[in-house]
Order: structure tokens, then C-alpha cells, then sequence
């Protein structure tokens, strides 16, 4: 029997070798054929922060990622298949270097990662702090000829905001985005946004009522 087989793994054994060959030349070429390289950017996601910290800053918002898949693949892709997930669960107060790896990545199935650029995110964490805060009413223009302003105020005249604590320290008021009162002449009740003039926090009152009053020159 083992004779038998020998002879026949013998026989031909050049023309085997061949169909081997172009069997795995067939199988790169089907597997590969159509494999195209790009680079999206996507914007980095924080999951677990710890419930008494804050983020307040960090080295990087996107991160670039060389991937490589079928055109039909990458046809299809769109920006919110790709996510950049980085756990902040084991984060400290402070400087926080955390790598950004393959484990970050979400993809579709049939993608593979080829580059990540930056390998890492450097992540800033503060205390989480909330204080109330008056509001600052801001008006633009003024009343019409006779008229002056007698008194303005707002609803709520204070606001609760919530954030880092450095970044906190540094709000003393909440500024309202300007109000026209230019050639009213009677009392005006309006609603308008607060500014957050590039300050980092939440609130949950994103608008307040302004009273304009006028009294009449004599």
C-alpha cells in the first residue's frame, strides 16, 4: 500500500509542483486583487472617564489612520464607521500618556489597519467642579431719542455651569450675546444666549430673558 502511494505522489511530481504553485498564485491574486490603501482622519472618542474628573485638555482631537481593503470596501466606508475609542478608566489626575493601538480601533470587518499617527494622546485630567455664576446682560445701541435705561436684569439673574476646575476658576460671570436695543422706546422682554467666549463647561440654561426697562428724560 505505502508503495503504492509513493508511486503515485511520484509520478508527475513536476507537473504537482506546478498546479501547487498556481494554486497559491491564484489564491494571493483573488485574495489581494483590488487592494487599495488610504488614510482617514477621525476624531478621538473618551469613554470611563472617572465621574469626579474632568477632561482639560488633550495633545490631539484626530488621530490619521493608514488602512488598507477592497475598493468595494472602502466604496462603502463612510466617516462614522471608523471611531477612536480611548478608556479613560485608569486615568490619574494630571498628565496622562495613553497609547492609541490597534484595541482603540473600531472598523468594519475586511479593513486592516496599517498606520496609526500619533501613537499616543497625551490627556489632561482635573477635578470636576459645578459653581453658580451671575449672568452679565451685554446690549448694543441705545434707546430712542427721550428714553433711557432704567434698570436691566435677567431670568435666571445666575446660572449653574459644570467643568474642570482650573478651567472654572478662571469664569467669574456669564456674559449674554448682545442684545439690540437700538431706537426702542418702550420696555423690551427678549430671549437670548449666553456667550461662552471660548470658555470649556455645561449648563443646562443655554438661553435667559432679558428685561430692558425705560424710564422718559426730562
Amino acid at each position: 500500500m505505502s508503495r503504492v502511494l509513493q508511486k503515485l505522489l511520484a509520478e508527475n511530481l513536476t507537473f504537482k509542483l506546478i498546479s501547487i504553485a498556481l494554486a497559491i498564485f491564484l489564491w494571493f491574486f483573488v485574495t489581494f486583487k483590488g487592494q487599495t490603501e488610504t488614510s482617514v482622519e477621525v476624531p478621538i472618542e473618551f469613554k470611563n472617564t472617572p465621574a469626579e474628573m474632568e477632561i482639560l485638555k488633550q495633545s490631539v482631537k484626530k488621530v490619521t489612520i493608514a488602512i488598507s481593503a477592497r475598493e468595494r470596501i472602502l466604496k462603502e466606508l463612510v466617516q462614522n464607521n471608523i471611531r477612536v475609542v480611548i478608556d479613560l478608566s485608569a486615568a490619574k489626575l494630571g498628565e496622562n500618556s495613553i497609547p492609541i493601538t490597534k484595541s482603540s480601533i473600531k472598523l468594519p470587518r475586511g479593513i486592516e489597519i496599517l498606520r496609526i499617527e500619533p501613537s499616543q494622546v497625551k490627556v489632561y485630567m482635573d477635578e470636576k467642579l459645578q459653581k453658580i455664576v451671575p449672568v452679565k446682560v451685554i446690549l448694543s445701541g441705545s434707546p430712542a431719542r427721550g428714553f433711557y435705561i432704567a434698570s436691566v436684569s435677567s431670568e435666571p439673574h445666575t446660572i449653574k455651569i459644570e467643568g474642570a476646575k482650573k478651567e472654572l476658576n478662571r469664569i467669574r460671570v456669564i456674559k449674554t450675546e448682545p442684545v439690540d436695543i437700538e431706537g426702542i422706546a418702550e420696555d423690551l422682554k427678549i430671549q437670548a444666549k449666553i456667550d461662552p467666549e471660548g470658555k470649556i463647561f455645561r449648563t443646562a440654561e443655554d438661553t435667559v430673558y432679558i428685561n430692558v426697562k425705560l424710564g422718559r428724560k426730562k
